[in-house]
């Protein structure tokens, strides 16, 4: 059973496995070019805040990518786009 890009996710399930981006694979070793925090890629999805009404009545869900520290600390969120692998050969963060 293959999983479906990450573009075509709507919500994490309990069931689901984690979904990485093109050429970085989730667990990889990445920076946020936009806070310049380093973590690892934990999952990317599209969310919409559960507050939030549907579309076409509310704001329509935005694809993120979800970061961790490495070793441990509180997840954080960023554009996919912000998002590049660190170092040479992109180090997985499991590796470390």
């Amino acid at each position: 059973m293959t999983r479906p890009p990450y573009e075509e996710r709507s919500t994490a399930q309990p069931c689901d496995p984690p979904a990485g981006l093109p050429g970085i694979p989730v667990g990889t070793l990445v920076r946020d070019r936009a806070t310049g925090r380093e973590g690892t890629l934990r999952d990317v999805l599209l969310y919409r805040p559960a507050d939030r009404l549907p579309e076409p009545e509310g704001r329509p869900a935005r694809r993120l990518a979800f970061l961790r520290p490495v070793g441990g600390g509180r997840e954080w969120t960023t554009e996919p786009d912000q998002v590049v692998a660190v170092g040479p050969g992109s180090r997985h963060a499991c590796a470390l």
